[in-house]
C-alpha cells in the first residue's frame, strides 16, 4: 500500500509548529495565551534539555519526548517539529521555482563525518565546562529565534505601523502603533551571516545544514540507528528509476547499493511520495522485506529515459583515518581550552570590569545565566519595553548574543515579568509580581560630578521622579537646589533612573549589576512632612 500520506501528515504538523513558533516571536501584544506557547516550545531540544538540568521536572523533559520519537520513528523531529528545519524545506521549495528546471534535484553525497562529529564533540565539551558557546552558536531553535526576533520582527512593526499610518488617515483606530527600539547593529551580522549561509546551503545541498553543521541532528542521527521504524528500499521490488534518490533533500540514499544513510534521514517522507511503485516504503526495522509480492513486477516503461546517478566514490568503513583521529584528538582538546577560556573571560568580566552587566530579573546569577541562556531572543520579542537586548561582549565571549539589560534604550518595567513567563530554557525563571519587585539586579551608582546640578547648578531631579521604588530621593544641595542620593537598599537595579538621566554621552547615575541577585528592602511610605506656621489666623 502507498504511503503518500505520511508526508502529509508531516506537512501540516511542521507548518503548525513553524507557524505557532514564529507567531511567538512577533506577538508583540501578548496575545498567545501561555500555555499554547509552552505547548510549542516543550519538544525544542537543547531549552528543554537545558531546563531539564536547572529545574529536573517533567515539566521540563521534552528533549526525553523528543529522544523516544525518534528511538521509534527517527529523525521525524527534524522534519516536523524544528522550525529551522521547515525553513530550510520553504527556501527549498522557493529555490525550485526561480532555478532553471533541471532532472536531477539531489544526489547521494557521503557524509561530512569528521566535521559533524566535531562539532557535537565541540557542543558537548563546552558545554560540560559550563560554556555555550557552541550551543548559541549551532542550536537550531536560537538561531530561528534570532532571524525572526532581530530581522523578521522590525520588518513586521514596520509594517504594521505603515498600516496604522494609513487606518489613521481615514480615523480608523483599530490598530495600535507599535515601538521599536533600534539596538547596536553589530549584533545583527551574526544573524544576517547565518541567513545568508542557510540559503546557500538549503538552496543548493538541500538539508545540508542539519546533517553537518546541527549539534542537535547529528546526535539524534546517531540515536536512529537504532529506530524501531526505517524508511528501507525492497532491493527486488525496486525499478532503479532514481525518483528518491534525487528528490532526496538529505542525500542519503544511495541508488548503487540502494541503502539508505538513516543517520542522516530527516524522515521526511518525499522518497516515499514520488516513488511510482512500491520500492520504498516505511516499515519495521524487524521486517526483511517490504512487498515480497512485488518481486517480479515489471519495470515501468520509462525506466530507460531516467538519468541514474553516475560513478560513486568507493564505501569505506566509516572510520577516521590515522590522521583524522589524530586531528580530531587535537581539535577535543583545542576546544577544551576554548570552552576554559570563555569561561576565564566571563568570570573576569564579571568580577573586574566596572560595572557589572545586569542580568535579566529570575536569571538568579551572571554564573547561571550564561550557563543556561541559548540566546534564542525570545524574550528580546516579549520585553514590553524593549530593555532586553543583545549582548557583544558584556558577558564576555562565552555570553556572545545574550541579552542583557540595556539601561540607556530603556528601563525594565516594575510590574512586567514577562521575560520568566517565555524563557524556554530556564535562564530566566518565571517570578511571581510581588518577588520581582523586592529582586535586586544591580544597586544604582550615582556620579555628583556629572550631574547637571552640580556642573551646571540647574535644577534636575529626573532620576527620583522616575524611580518607582523611591531610592533615589532628592536631598538639599545649594540655596534652593536639591540633588540626587540613593538609597541602595531600596534600589532593586530597575534602570529608569539611568534612562531618565539628561546627561550625555556618560549617564551621571548608571547600574551597577551583582553577581549573584539580591532582595531589596520593600519601600515604606514616608509621613506626609506637614509645616506648621505660628500665625496661622485660626
Amino acid at each position: 500500500m502507498k504511503q503518500t500520506h505520511l508526508k502529509k501528515i508531516r506537512v501540516v504538523i511542521a507548518l503548525v509548529f513553524f507557524c505557532l513558533i514564529t507567531a511567538l516571536f512577533l506577538d508583540a501584544n501578548h496575545l498567545i495565551p501561555p500555555a499554547v506557547g509552552d505547548a510549542a516550545l516543550y519538544l525544542q531540544f537543547v531549552p528543554s534539555l537545558l531546563q531539564f538540568i536547572t529545574a529536573a521536572g517533567l515539566a521540563a523533559a521534552g528533549f526525553i519526548v523528543v529522544l523516544l520519537l525518534t528511538l521509534l520513528f527517527g529523525r521525524v523531529f527534524c522534519s516536523t517539529v524544528c522550525p529551522l528545519g521547515t525553513l530550510q524545506d520553504i527556501i527549498i521549495r522557493l529555490s525550485e521555482r526561480w532555478k532553471k528546471p533541471r532532472r536531477v534535484r539531489f544526489r547521494y553525497k557521503k557524509p561530512h563525518t569528521l566535521l559533524r562529529y566535531g562539532l557535537l564533540l565541540l557542543t558537548v565539551i563546552t558545554l560540560l565546562y559550563g560554556s555555550l558557546l557552541a550551543v548559541n552558536l549551532l542550536d537550531p531553535f536560537s538561531n530561528f529565534g534570532r532571524l525572526i526576533a532581530d530581522m523578521i520582527r522590525p520588518v513586521y512593526i514596520g509594517l504594521t505601523n505603515l498600516i496604522v499610518s494609513l487606518l489613521e488617515s481615514f480615523k480608523v483606530y483599530l490598530i495600535h502603533p507599535m515601538e521599536w527600539k533600534i539596538a547596536s547593529l553589530i549584533t545583527l551580522i551574526f544573524p544576517l551571516l547565518f541567513l545568508g549561509m542557510l540559503i546557500w546551503l538549503s538552496a543548493g545541498k538541500g538539508r545540508l545544514y542539519c546533517n553537518t553543521l546541527c549539534p542537535v541532528g547529528t546526535l539524534l542521527g546517531l540515536v536512529s540507528r537504532v529506530s524501531l521504524f526505517k524508511i528501507k528500499i525492497d532491493k527486488e521490488a525496486c525499478t532503479v528509476c532514481a525518483q528518491c534518490s534525487i528528490n532526496c533533500k538529505a542525500s542519503c540514499i544511495r541508488l548503487k547499493t540502494k541503502e539508505i544513510d538513516f543517520s542522516r534521514c530527516i524522515a521526511c517522507f518525499d522518497c516515499i511520495d514520488v516513488c511510482p511503485g512500491l520500492g520504498i516504503g516505511y516499515k519495521s526495522s524487524l521486517t526483511l522485506s517490504l512487498n515480497p509480492l512485488l518481486t517480479h513486477q515489471s519495470p515501468p516503461p520509462w525506466r530507460g529515459r531516467v538519468r541514474v546517478e553516475g560513478k560513486e566514490e568507493s564505501q569505506g568503513n566509516g572510520l577516521p583515518e590515522p590522521s583524522k583521529r589524530a586531528f580530531l584528538g587535537k581539535s577535543v582538546l583545542y576546544l577544551a581550552g576554548l570552552a576554559q577560556l570563555t569561561k576565564t573571560q566571563t568570570a573576569t568580566a564579571t568580577a573586574v570590569t566596572p560595572p557589572n552587566p545586569v542580568s535579566p530579573p529570575g536569571s538568579r546569577s551572571l554564573a547561571q545565566f550564561t550557563q543556561t541562556c541559548t540566546a534564542c531572543h525570545l524574550c528580546i520579542s516579549a520585553c514590553p519595553t524593549q530593555v532586553l537586548q543583545p549582548a557583544l561582549l558584556q558577558y564576555g565571549l562565552a555570553g556572545i548574543l545574550q541579552p542583557r539589560m540595556d539601561y540607556h534604550l530603556s528601563f525594565c518595567n516594575f510590574d512586567c515579568t514577562r521575560c520568566g513567563q517565555v524563557c524556554p530554557s530556564g535562564a530566566i525563571l518565571p517570578l511571581g509580581k510581588e518577588v520581582k519587585q523586592i529582586t535586586q539586579l544591580g544597586v544604582a551608582q550615582f556620579l555628583q560630578e556629572r550631574c547637571i546640578v552640580y556642573t551646571d547648578k540647574t535644577a534636575c531631579g529626573a532620576c527620583a521622579e522616575h524611580c518607582p521604588t523611591k531610592a533615589v530621593r532628592m536631598v538639599p544641595y545649594q540655596r534652593n537646589l536639591t540633588i540626587p542620593e540613593v538609597r541602595g537598599a531600596l534600589c532593586v537595579g530597575c534602570g529608569a533612573c539611568e534612562y531618565a538621566c539628561p546627561v550625555r554621552p556618560q549617564r551621571a547615575i548608571y547600574v551597577a549589576g551583582h553577581a549573584v541577585h539580591r532582595v531589596a528592602q520593600r519601600p515604606t511610605a514616608e509621613p506626609l512632612k506637614v509645616e506648621i506656621r505660628q500665625d496661622f489666623p485660626f
